[in-house]
This record gives structure tokens, sequence and C-alpha cells, in this order.
């Protein structure tokens, strides 16, 4: 008996610690890579962020995670159009999806193979957007933290040429660390941007957005692909998760809520302590089950039905 809601993966694609793409996170499966690390210098500092003791005030315990690294997004090789001014702007999530969704669509075989870009859509899960706003927002505050250190005793008894040469000091060490804000850095830093740069360098005319379920948005997102599918709202879609967000922030957050482990993941077995935190994109391309038999695609498997959570 035919299933109407019956979804077939017909083309996959990632961005992964230690992949570059779904065969190396394969690969890496099989030959059971270990892909946990401590903090890349390039990230975060841990010296300026990291506690053992968890009762630290604004430190992390934990300074362990799994991270993508070395990745290089190269919109021409791709042969699409970003201009650098924008690409510069683009938080590494948003990166990340575009070359995933590049990897799905020429893994299913497009455009060689028949896609409807006006019947494709974009569903990506996403919680917290990526790091990008972390910075352009703390590149805003710094009025405030200037006017902190005029207040402090030590500053106001020292010279005023020493003052104002501390203060012009800190605004150029400032701007010599974060970007600019320019008008492409709002579009670059938000969550639901994810879904609509895809929609956009891949000129996907279906619905796009992003659906944030916390731990469980990748899987709203495949919910929502999924009912589109069978509503007929659209003919394909990209669907999938992208989470770029282990910055200090969120470590040291999640250290205060108990929620990381420090030394490594076990979960359901003796000693488990909490968890650790990776990142990376995955996504799929699906297509109704029918119409994938229909069209000869090659169908990695089938989903009949999800689950669907939150935390809250």
């Amino acid at each position: 008996m035919l299933d109407p809601k019956a979804v077939a993966i017909v083309g996959v694609g990632a961005i992964l610690p230690d992949a570059p793409d779904a065969n190396s996170f394969w690969k890496n499966i099989q030959t059971g890579r270990y892909s946990i690390t401590e903090v890349p210098p390039e990230r975060w500092r841990v010296d300026l962020y990291y506690h053992p003791d968890a009762s630290q005030p604004d430190k992390t315990y934990s300074k362990i995670g799994a991270w993508v690294r070395d990745f290089h997004l190269d919109p021409q090789k791709m042969g699409i159009a970003i201009p650098p001014r924008v690409l510069e702007q683009m938080d590494p999530a948003q990166q990340w999806a575009i070359a995933a969704s590049h990897q799905a669509l020429n893994d299913f075989g497009y455009p060689k193979r028949a896609l409807d870009p006006a019947r494709t859509a974009v569903i990506l899960g996403n919680a917290l957007a990526g790091e990008n706003h972390y910075n352009s927002s703390f590149r805003l505050r710094l009025p405030e933290y200037s006017d902190a250190l005029t207040q402090t005793a030590a500053f106001k008894v020292l010279p005023r040429d020493v003052q104002q040469a501390l203060l012009k000091d800190l605004q150029a060490e400032i701007d010599a660390r974060l970007r600019p804000i320019t008008e492409d850095t709002m579009p670059g830093e938000l969550s639901n941007i994810i879904a609509g740069r895809v929609a956009n360098v891949f000129n996907l005319g279906g619905a796009n957005y992003v659906t944030d379920a916390a731990c469980a948005s990748s899987l709203a997102a495949l919910q929502g692909a999924m009912d589109g599918l069978a509503a007929g709202h659209f003919d394909a879609v990209l669907a999938g998760g992208v989470d770029r967000n282990m910055g200090p922030e969120a470590y040291v957050k999640f250290s205060k809520i108990g929620a990381l482990s420090p030394d490594g993941s076990r979960p359901y077995a003796d000693g488990a302590n909490g968890f650790v935190m990776g990142e990376g994109a995955a996504i799929f391309l699906l297509k109704r089950l029918a119409d994938a038999e229909r069209d000869g695609d090659r169908i990695y498997a089938v989903i009949r039905g999800v689950g669907s959570s939150s935390d809250g």
C-alpha cells in the first residue's frame, strides 16, 4: 500500500569535524575516528575563559569539543556568485549550509538530473544562529565598556592625555579584532538567513525557513519538510541541521547549568557527566518516495515518520 507520507533521501551533503563531506564522515564512523579535541587556538583563548572549578563566575569548566577546521568556501569553484564583501560578513554557519547544500544537490545529480528549482524548498534546523552576532554586539557595546573604564578610580587619577590615549588605543584594538558594521552585517549573522542564503544562491523558489527546537531543531526541520512534501507545497526540499555556536559564550552558559562534560561523552554509561559540543552541517535532499521511485532516483533511505520534540 502506498504511503503518501513516505520520503526518500536522494542526496546528502555534510561539513563536519574531520569530515569535509558525507563520505568522509561515514569513513570516520567505520574506522572509529575520535574527533573531540581541546579548543583550537584560533577559535577562542582557553586562558581567558576556562577554569576547572565549576563554581568560578563567568568561566567554563570544559574546553573540549568537536570542531570544523580548515574550511574555506570558494563560491567561484562552486559556480555561484557571492560578492567578496558579502562573503566577508557571512557567518560560517551560512557558509557551511551553502557548501553542504551544494554537495547534496551534486550528489543527486543536479542540474543534469531534473529538479524544478521553483518547487524546491529549504528547511534547516538551527538554534542560536552562529557566532558572528556575539562579535558584532561586542563591538557595538564598546561605548559602555569605555564608559565603565572612565568611572574607575585608577583611570580618573591619570593625566588627561593618558586617558585619551587609553580610550583611543582601546577603540583601535577593537577595530583591529572585529569586523566593521556594514549593511551586510545583519544578513550575515541572522539565523533565518541560513536557509534564505541557500535558497538565494541556488535560485530555489520553494518555502525557506529555519526551525529552532533546541537539540531537536533538525528533527523539526525534517518534520516540516515531510509535512510540506505530503501536502504538495513543494516537490523537493533541502532539509537538515546547521550548528556553529561553540564560542566562549555558549561554553560558559552551558557550564552554569552543569550541562557540559569536562572530559568526554559517555551517553547512558557509567561516569556520564554531561555532553560534548560539536558543530557542522548535515543536509539531505528529500523527495516523496513515490516521485523518487518514478524518476529512478538513487534512494539512500526512506523516512516514514518523525517524533517531534523540543527543550522547554
